[in-house]
């Protein structure tokens, strides 16, 4: 499915508000993309802009980071949505999108609520379905009990050999990737004997970064003792193996794989196959006036949070020229960032995806500052200032060139490993309120804390509540 153009508003612009009354934006769905959404709007026009957030939940949950809680990685705590409706001013309607009714500009809710829009976001993601009959689908943070559960066979030896496999229906492949290598870590860690390989249709692992950060993967899998077999293409498992579309076959005790992902149907909003929305570079959904779309129910193939907030930018832009027309919103141009999850510090790579490669990149030192799992414009330092961090807002990209980001490696390893000391020297003397700050240092520097560090943060933290008790 391909953008279709859309012809700019000019003067006389139906979207013009009568004097007194704020322009109205509703925004469905509670994920990534509309949380940068509602950052960018604040910061183009302000208090301009009457906000109404359409969600089920009561939370926001960092979904890339609690994929991989059964390995001692900890993400970011769910945060409140009624906390973020008071920090950024505006409305959260607990409730599903049912239907748009674009004639009449409302968004029509599953409990029977009608919310009027100048302007409609959606933002409400897809679903995922397996991919590969018989294995264990690796969808996000619904997979964790089936993740727990084989780890546990893992450590009991009642699973020797894990086959992770990336079927031809799925483009963005990092999160198998960062299962297989943690799970390869976890079976060393815990002395049991576990064979690993990734099946892939890719040429080489995260061929969509080029060349040099594909190699750079490549090698981490090497080090890691995980056998690779690319440009295969993986379609079941059963009985103890998994089956190529070749007819060969590949001896697993257990098989995880990606799925693939289906966007919801929602009447009155222009979808295509699979459900998802075709768009115009500035995220205008084609058929219907008034509504954008960003994230995985777009037309763009690849569904990555980073770029769900850059079509979400690119859409909060678009939808602030409506109420200010001096501004110049950005299309979408999609940069390509992404943090792979090791155990110990993360693997950047970089990649603008309409430059052929000419600009990726990869790194064991960040890429961008603050470093985020989501690498959103604005998202990134809001949540890092959530945490107590002053970060420069919005998010900037590092050089990546080797000479600099070799040295800028050191010092990172440096920082981290000196925070991680002072945590483990305060703990020792019992100032866990001491080693807790300075795992939140460490937590800043790296993204996530190192596994063993995260079972520290636990029993510090419980530590730091039995001595207040104790003194009260």
């Amino acid at each position: 499915m391909q953008p279709q153009s859309h012809v700019p508003v000019g003067d006389g612009d139906p979207f013009a508000q009568p004097d007194g009354e704020r322009f109205r934006v509703v925004i469905a769905g509670a994920g990534v993309a509309s949380l940068e959404a509602i950052l960018a709007l604040r910061e183009a026009v302000g208090d301009r802009v009457e906000i109404t957030l359409l969600a089920p939940d009561d939370k926001l949950f960092y979904r890339p980071l609690a994929a991989v809680s059964p390995f001692g990685v900890a993400g970011p705590a769910p945060i409140s949505l009624d906390r973020l409706a008071s920090d950024l001013d505006f409305d959260h309607v607990q409730d599903l999108l049912a239907r748009v009714d674009g004639e009449g500009s409302r968004a029509i809710t599953a409990g029977g609520g009608e919310l009027p829009y100048d302007a409609l976001l959606v933002a409400i993601g897809a679903r995922t379905e397996p991919a590969i009959s018989g294995a264990i689908s690796y969808g996000g943070p619904e997979s964790v009990p089936d993740l727990r559960s084989l780890l546990a066979l893992v450590r009991s030896g009642a699973v020797r050999r894990i086959a992770f496999a990336v079927p031809p229906v799925a483009r963005w492949s990092l999160p198998l990737y960062e299962v297989a290598v943690l799970t390869a870590r976890h079976a060393r860690r815990h002395g049991a004997p576990l064979e690993v390989v990734v099946a892939t249709h890719e040429q080489g692992p995260l061929e969509l970064f080029g060349e040099r950060p594909s190699e750079g993967v490549q090698q981490l899998l090497a080090i890691e003792g995980i056998e690779l077999r690319s440009s295969i293409a993986p379609v079941a498992a059963s009985d103890g193996e998994l089956r190529l579309a070749n007819g060969e076959r590949i001896a697993a005790d257990a098989v995880v794989a990606l799925p693939r992902l289906v966007a919801p149907p929602v009447p009155g909003l222009p979808q295509g196959p699979g459900g998802f929305v075709a768009t115009d570079p500035f995220m205008r959904v084609d058929g219907i006036e008034r509504v954008w779309a960003a994230g995985d129910i777009t037309w763009f193939p690849i569904k990555q949070g980073g770029l769900a907030t850059q079509q979400a930018d690119a859409a909060a832009g678009d939808i602030a020229r409506r109420v200010d027309p001096s501004l110049a919103p950005r299309p979408f141009a999609p940069m390509l960032r992404a943090a792979l999850m090791t155990g110990w510090t993360p693997y950047y790579l970089r990649a603008s995806l309409g430059d052929g490669g000419e600009d990726s990149v990869g790194s064991k030192a960040p890429l961008w500052w603050p470093p985020s799992k989501v690498a959103g414009r604005l998202l990134g330092p809001y949540l890092a200032e959530r945490g107590g961090a002053e970060l420069p807002s919005p998010i900037e990209d590092l050089a990546g060139d080797e000479p600099e980001s070799a040295a800028r490696g050191v010092d990172h390893l440096d920082a981290l490993e000196l925070a991680l000391t002072a945590a483990d020297l305060d703990a020792r003397g019992a100032d866990y309120a001491g080693a807790l700050r300075w795992l939140e240092v460490a937590e800043r520097l790296n993204v996530t804390l190192p596994e063993d560090y995260s079972d520290k943060r636990e029993r510090w933290a419980t530590q730091q509540r039995m001595q207040a008790a104790a003194a009260g």
